[in-house]
């Protein structure tokens, strides 16, 4: 029987020979798959329609307008909750978003006399405001309002333009001092 030994050089050759292979593999994969479909048309084909995505802009614009900084149709937070609901949403979670919206569209349209989406900003912003007040007070029950506005919310300060236009960074807040002497603070938490 003839033993078989390995050495350390061979053991590295053939751990990068598989990882080379691997890579090509991978970046034959990405290629493929991108230029099947484009981010755009993914977006563009998902569960919201144009009605649903025009009052999503509409809303999203109102809450957060372009000010000095970027607003939320800048930040593509339109786009970001059609990604949302069509690629992570369960059934259930498409369905209270569908509703709500629809619910939503009907309750806002009541109020303005007009379609929501086609008032111009400032008269969506007094709508817009009136609802919010009565939702948040708690004069009305509009759960999915509430949801609907912290996932925009969300969603712009999660992207580039709203992390970096709209946010300041401190990376230090406050003087730090690193030696400290245990006598200036004398206990310590245990939570």
């Amino acid at each position: 029987m003839r033993d078989f030994k390995l050495h350390r050089r061979q053991v590295f050759q053939g751990l990068i020979a598989l990882s080379a292979v691997g890579g090509i593999a991978a970046c034959s994969e990405q290629t493929n798959s991108s230029s099947d479909a484009t981010a755009d048309s993914a977006i563009s084909s998902g569960l919201f329609d144009a009605a649903d995505m025009a009052l999503i802009a509409a809303l999203s614009e109102t809450l957060i307008p372009r000010t000095d900084t970027a607003g939320a149709i800048d930040a593509e937070v339109p786009d970001t909750l059609q990604a949302l609901a069509t690629d992570w949403g369960d059934e259930g979670f498409q369905s209270y978003w569908l509703t709500g919206l629809a619910n939503l569209r009907t309750v806002l349209n009541e109020r303005a006399g007009a379609r929501f989406e086609t008032l111009e900003h400032s008269q969506r912003g007094e709508v817009l405001s009136a609802y919010d007040r009565a939702v948040f007070d708690g004069d009305i029950e509009d759960g999915f309002y509430r949801d609907f506005k912290n996932t925009v919310i969300q969603a712009f300060y999660m992207s580039e333009p709203g992390a970096t236009e709209a946010l300041a960074y401190e990376p230090v807040p406050g003087e730090w001092i690193g030696c400290v002497p245990l006598s200036d603070y004398p206990k310590n938490w245990a939570t």
